[in-house]
């Protein structure tokens, strides 16, 4: 009883501590919007929902304090006697703590985002006693000085580290931090030396700006001067070697210029022998250049192609030649495993995809016996075929064009400052819309028709915010043995690499269903399918226990919508069924769709809403950040 009575005390006395030092912070700061009118005396913070206050049901201690966005400046001090946080988000505010900051008191925090904002001084100290902290965000601020590595090797959890915009500087320690770790960027600092092997699996962007800074991932190259010959060393270090160095410089300019000479001499020779013996018959290709034509290079049988007549389906208009496109203005959208696709504005103004295929094909007549089937595919949620040329040297593919970009855009690009952050209910809404078109393609009469490489570029979203899903069905069209990243293949696929249709005679419905289900992962965690640390995101997500799921594996672009958490954690289990190792374990798409649909249901019963994207009106494709995405 009395260990009772003294647990009461105490916990009372505790959460009186964290009640003093939100009103002491809020005291210290100058808030011009009035967003802490909220946080008075005469209310609790726990109990009467404090603004951007998160409680502990059971202690009454504060756990998470969230202020984003909220214009307040002043100093940060008082809040390191908040010891019970898990979260503390101050993003893209004013706010400065002193030149010594201690960090050490926030003993069992897990997420800490200071980014945009004025702190200074060096790397806040105490961070190696964070051994729970998962990730870390101090970009754009004014912090200088070296990164202390050795410390952050010390975090075994830690999956983000974030320092771009600041001032640090010197060299990158060699030492590894955890291999865990999928969010590294120390772009825009003042860094010097090499490279780390163990950084170079992250991107370019995650360096870009430190002049100093040398080696993969980027381009510039570190000079190694132990790398020079023996004599040419010995030569630099000579009395002689400004002279003798002069002389070696002259003599390769030379030889250079000769070796050029001739090379251009013996090029532009064989050019016009060819084109002599050749009689100018060479295939016609489509030259990408943004704003230009679809160039011809002599089509051999030219006037029989262009006047050729092109298969068209319903929704097609404005052309049936195959020299109507060719004639077009186009603008390369990219590459892929399946071939090349352009942006083509016919000469009546509509707008067009064009995929021309350069994959292997299987015989003519059954690749126009599929793409019939395709051609007749009508669905919301499907991006129309609407022509197609196939001839025995030429495989051009004409889609509805759709400007809004993908889900994998949406998902992934421009990760940094200025994202407008895609909301939970948004990503469910295109999660139903993908899942509702391959159930329908699954259906689709009684051909056994499946997608065959579903990726997250391969859903694109149309003007109205639909997910629709493009290139169904190319993979029975061509010979190929990977049109897709691995990652998205089910497992059964990885053992057979096998040619010419090897892979295919395995290929089933359940594949497209494991595909499916690594988007719904990528949809909640924000993460690519590749794990930077090696690891993909199917065995990162199963080798995290359900019980550390929420906040650990979960996009924290959507902490707005944390209400919304218990969906989330449905949604995660119909992708996990998704991806179950066994084919007959996984549930058909769909059984997916109605899942997707009662998760969607359940959040609009408890206050959620379904959102819709618009101000995509345009037919451009500006980057994300600069996009309006409002919801309805």
């Amino acid at each position: 009883m009395l260990f009772i009575i003294y647990f009461l005390f105490f916990s009372l006395g505790q959460c009186s501590v964290d009640f003093d030092v939100l009103l002491s912070f809020k005291d210290s700061v100058f808030d011009p919007s009035n967003s802490l009118s909220s946080w008075v005396n005469s209310s609790s913070p726990c109990s009467d929902s404090w603004y951007g206050v998160t409680c502990n049901p059971t202690t009454h201690r504060i756990t998470r304090l969230v202020l984003d966005n909220m214009n307040i400046s002043g100093s940060t001090q008082s809040l390191s006697q908040l010891s019970q946080l898990r979260l503390l988000s101050l993003k893209n505010n004013r706010l400065f703590s002193s030149s010594s900051f201690n960090v050490s008191s926030w003993r069992y925090i897990r997420h800490l985002y200071l980014s945009g904002n004025h702190f200074s001084g060096v790397f806040p100290t105490g961070i190696s006693t964070l051994r729970r902290l998962h990730r870390l965000d101090l970009s754009h601020n004014n912090f200088h000085g070296g990164i202390p590595m050795a410390k952050l090797t010390r975090l075994p959890f830690l999956l983000t580290l974030r320092l771009e915009s600041n001032s640090f500087s010197g060299p990158l320690n060699s030492i590894a931090l955890s291999s865990s770790m999928l969010d590294f960027n120390v772009s825009n600092n003042k860094l010097s030396g090499k490279i780390p092997t163990w950084m170079s699996r992250f991107p370019a962007s995650s360096f870009e700006g430190n002049k100093d800074l040398c080696g993969q991932p980027l381009p510039s190259v570190c000079f190694n001067p132990t790398a020079l010959p023996a004599p040419l060393k010995q030569r630099m270090h000579h009395p002689e070697s400004k002279r003798l160095s002069d002389r070696v410089v002259l003599m390769i300019i030379a030889v250079d210029v000769v070796a050029v000479t001739a090379a251009l001499f013996t090029i532009t020779w064989c050019c016009c022998r060819y084109k002599c013996c050749s009689g100018g018959a060479h295939k016609g290709v489509l030259q990408a250049k943004s704003g230009s034509k679809l160039q011809r290079r002599s089509w051999s049988r030219k006037r029989e192609v262009e006047a050729e007549e092109m298969v068209v389906f319903e929704g097609c208009k404005g052309f049936i030649k195959v020299g109507d496109l060719l004639k077009s203005s186009a603008q390369l959208l990219g590459k892929g495993s399946l071939g090349t696709t352009y942006k083509v504005l016919m000469d009546g103004g509509d707008v067009v995809v064009v995929k021309r295929v350069r994959q292997r094909r299987k015989r003519r007549k059954d690749v126009d016996g599929w793409l019939r089937v395709m051609g007749g595919l009508r669905h919301t949620n499907i991006v129309n075929l609407i022509a197609y040329y196939n001839s025995k040297d030429e495989l051009l593919l004409v889609y509805d064009f759709l400007p809004n970009g993908s889900l994998h855009s949406l998902l992934h690009g421009n990760r940094g400052p200025g994202r407008t952050p895609l909301s939970w209910s948004t990503r469910l809404k295109l999660a139903g819309g993908a899942a509702q078109a391959l159930a329908f393609i699954h259906g689709y009469s009684k051909a056994k028709i499946f997608h065959g490489h579903l990726t997250s570029s391969n859903i694109i979203v149309d003007r109205q915010g639909n997910a629709c899903i493009s290139d169904c069905g190319l993979h029975q069209v061509v010979h190929a043995t990977s049109l897709s990243n691995d990652d998205y293949k089910a497992p059964e696929l990885m053992l057979n690499n096998g040619e010419d249709g090897g892979l295919m005679s395995k290929y089933t419905q359940k594949c497209d269903v494991y595909s499916f289900g690594v988007i719904l992962l990528e949809i909640l965690t924000g993460k690519m399918v590749s794990g930077e640390s090696g690891m993909s995101l199917v065995k990162w997500i199963q080798s995290v226990g359900k019980a550390e799921w929420a906040w650990e594996v979960f996009d924290f672009e959507m902490l707005g919508d944390r209400e919304m958490e218990e969906e989330m954690v449905d949604l995660m289990q119909v992708a996990l069924f998704c991806v179950a190792s066994l084919p007959k374990d996984r549930p058909k798409m769909s059984m997916v769709h109605r899942m997707i649909e009662d998760v969607r249901t359940k959040g609009a019963r408890n206050g959620g809403t379904i959102c819709i994207l618009n101000d995509f009106s345009s037919d451009s494709s500006p980057a994300l950040s600069e996009r309006t995405i409002s919801f309805k």
